[in-house]
């Protein structure tokens, strides 16, 4: 493969954005109370997978992008269906995700702006 120049700006904020993204959610999972070790297990082994992308992305592998973007269509998905659920049982917890899907969304966007996509067919 050849040099890479840098990143574009749309890239690089999308992945600003799902690092915080991350955090928020980390943050979600702290509120939510439910630990066990395989629900930590778990979160240990979905942030190290997330990460992974995102190193992918910066690299720019384009099956990465898609592979993230299958995520956070799932993780839109689930908040949608399980909002109110969720919401009874664990508010904090709730809106922190919602908050977090949202972020998701923008960075999404980004990372198919026609800057972030010729980054990925370079």
């Amino acid at each position: 493969m050849a040099t890479r120049q840098r990143p574009p700006a749309s890239l690089l904020n999308a992945l600003r954005l799902l690092v915080l993204c991350l955090l928020i959610e980390l943050l979600g999972f702290a509120f939510s109370g439910g630990y066990s070790v395989g629900s930590i297990g778990g979160v240990v082994v979905g942030t190290l997978c997330v990460y992974g992308l995102l190193r992918l992305m910066y690299r720019g592998v384009p099956w990465a992008r898609l592979v993230l973007a299958g995520v956070i269509g799932i993780g839109l998905i689930s908040s949608l269906l399980t909002f109110s659920s969720a919401y009874r049982q664990h508010p904090g917890a709730t809106v922190i995700d919602l908050i977090a899907t949202m972020i998701g969304l923008i960075a999404l966007a980004l990372l198919f702006s026609a800057e972030s996509n010729r980054w990925f067919e370079m």
